[in-house]
């Protein structure tokens, strides 16, 4: 019975923007997290292939898409500025005068790279039409 009433509290109209605000705050979390792992990874290659970069690219694009499917475009908003807003702050000089992104190939690439991938994350966001969207409305 327990399980019944919390989802008919899930169902209240007072009860939708609450959990809606905690989606788009767990998500703008989870940019902010994929924006660090990304900043720490991209250096990183074997030989000339910097697998580092492709993967916090790749990572960038789908966690913006994963948000959009599961909170709409709303939630892939919040991981795209999260996401920008970290990389915003690492591009500022630290107080021991070095820099978090090198003025380099990668960190260019990664800088302008996460940000269309975030991009193209929010404009795909809902597109697809989802089971759960679909029920949902």
């Amino acid at each position: 019975m327990s399980g019944d009433r919390g989802s008919d509290a899930a169902r209240t109209p007072r009860a939708r923007p609450v959990l809606r605000a905690g989606a788009v705050l767990l998500a703008a979390l989870v940019g902010l997290v994929c924006a660090l792992a990304g900043l720490i990874v991209h250096r990183h290659a074997l030989g000339a292939l910097p697998w580092g970069l492709a993967l916090a690219l790749a990572t960038a694009l789908l966690v913006t898409l994963a948000a959009g499917e599961l909170g709409g475009r709303t939630a892939a908003l919040a991981v795209a500025a999260a996401y920008a807003l970290l990389l915003l702050v690492a591009t500022g000089q630290r107080g021991e005068g070095d820099y978090l992104i090198a003025s380099d190939l990668l960190g260019y690439a990664y800088l302008l790279g996460g940000l269309v991938a975030v991009g193209i994350g929010v404009a795909l966001a809902g597109r697809s039409g989802s089971a759960a969207r679909r029920t949902a409305d």
